[in-house]
């Protein structure tokens, strides 16, 4: 039976496609402490979740993960905060106490939360709101000093590449996870382009770079040029799809067919 996310409006499930995807999931916490809290974050009348419920990685920030191991684990007291709620289960909220408004309020230039008003304690929610607003548009103000200006810019400009560098490091693993010789091996299976038979004898490649096999250029290794010989022998159709389809850097037929003439020539000599 298929894996689902738990999540409100979330139609990811554990599947060859989110693996190449990157994305991981998680069980709940066994705690009782720590599955309520994670329970209440999805804000769905009466849930509860049992012990084979799963959340996707899409709900959790990247620093919510411990990469440091084979597997892709939560760190310990993490709970997920991302979700697209409809419009009913928004939460309007006066004060800068959620963690959204903290989060947002870490990226700000320190120059720039200066003399920002903050609502009195007895104030109405009225006038919370108010003074909310009024501080926002404080904040989106620039600066009349040219220096207070470039420092901002400069910021910005950090907080671009510091961003820039986290999207460069998410599409690498991602491009790690896609070219990965055992997920190939499963998709050729799902499509029915190998049997099971084949596969099992594949699988003694299933640790084979497969990242290499996209550099022009590369001289194919023994283990290559074996697996290519296999696969092409034995499922010709698996093979170009691979090749034609997915782009894999596979040599091309004729070249199989000198890997032939030139194993038999060593065989026999």
């Amino acid at each position: 039976m298929p894996d689902f996310c738990a999540a409100y409006g979330c139609s990811n499930r554990r599947s060859l496609k989110t693996r190449a995807r990157g994305i991981t999931f998680h069980l709940f916490p066994k705690s009782g402490k720590m599955r309520r809290q994670w329970e209440l974050a999805l804000r769905r009348v009466d849930f509860v979740a049992s012990d084979r419920t799963l959340l996707c990685s899409e709900h959790f920030r990247s620093e919510d993960f411990d990469r440091t191991g084979q597997n892709v684990r939560l760190k310990e007291g993490v709970v997920p905060n991302i979700f697209n709620f409809p419009a009913h289960l928004q939460r309007l909220v006066a004060t800068g106490n959620t963690t959204t408004s903290r989060r947002a309020e870490d990226n700000l230039p320190m120059d720039l939360s200066q003399d920002v008003p903050k609502p009195d304690v007895g104030a109405t929610g009225d006038r919370s709101l108010s003074l909310k607003w009024q501080a926002t548009d404080h904040l989106y103000a620039l600066p009349a000093c040219p220096k207070a200006i470039k420092a901002k810019l400069e910021e910005s400009s950090a907080q671009l590449r510091k961003l820039q560098r986290e999207k460069s490091n998410a599409l690498r693993r991602e491009n790690r996870a896609k070219m990965n010789m055992q997920a190939l091996l499963e998709e050729l299976k799902e499509k029915n382009l190998i049997n099971k038979e084949l596969k099992d004898n594949l699988e003694c490649y299933s640790d084979l770079p497969v990242h290499l096999l996209s550099r022009q250029g590369v001289e194919y290794t023994k283990a290559q040029r074996d697996f290519a010989l296999t696969l092409h022998l034995h499922g010709p159709k698996a093979y170009h799809y691979l090749r034609d389809t997915l782009h894999i850097h596979l040599p091309h037929p004729s070249s199989l067919q000198r890997y032939s003439s030139l194993a038999l020539q060593t065989i026999f000599s």
